[in-house]
């Protein structure tokens, strides 16, 4: 069976594992963070004042707008560091299939720093911060002949 590897992240965290041939055969080779979207507050926000610019007749201000905002500067950066983690390894032959698990603009994102990097196959959904037993059952369900199988779970009585 091939080495195939599965990314699960979004935008601010990141799950590596190896799946072997058996169906409860995950290994989490490494974890992800992206500090900078980690445990922002809901209101977002820097705390420095916003750029502005006084109109050429009267009193008037307007906000300049970033071309770029902090978080999808932060976003690009995060997924550099996913895909040259991932290029390296895919030079290295380390896996032959690599399965990608994010939530669709991140996908995306990460899409175009890949390029074509043995990636088998794609779920855009955002699954990084379920358990393992959760995402194999997702797997599953997107990849039915990739992934055959879900742990067996205990009956209970």
């Amino acid at each position: 069976m091939p080495t195939t590897w599965i990314l699960v992240s979004d935008a601010a965290r990141g799950r590596l594992f190896e799946a072997s041939g058996t169906p409860a055969g995950w290994t989490e080779l490494a974890t992800y963070a992206n500090p900078e979207l980690r445990g922002l507050p809901a209101q977002g926000g820097s705390g420095r004042s916003v750029p502005r610019t006084h109109e050429s007749v009267g009193a008037a201000r307007h906000v300049i707008e970033p071309h770029t905002s902090r978080r999808d500067k932060s976003t690009q950066a995060f997924a550099h560091t996913l895909a040259a983690d991932l290029l390296e390894a895919n030079a290295h032959h380390r896996y032959e299939r690599l399965f990608l698990v994010a939530p669709p603009h991140f996908l995306g994102v990460l899409r175009e720093q890949l390029g074509d990097a043995g990636i088998a196959g794609e779920l855009g959904n955002d699954l990084a911060a379920l358990p393992v037993a959760e995402l194999m059952a997702h797997m599953h369900a997107a990849f039915p002949h990739e992934f055959p199988g879900t742990p067996a779970r205990p009956n209970r009585l």
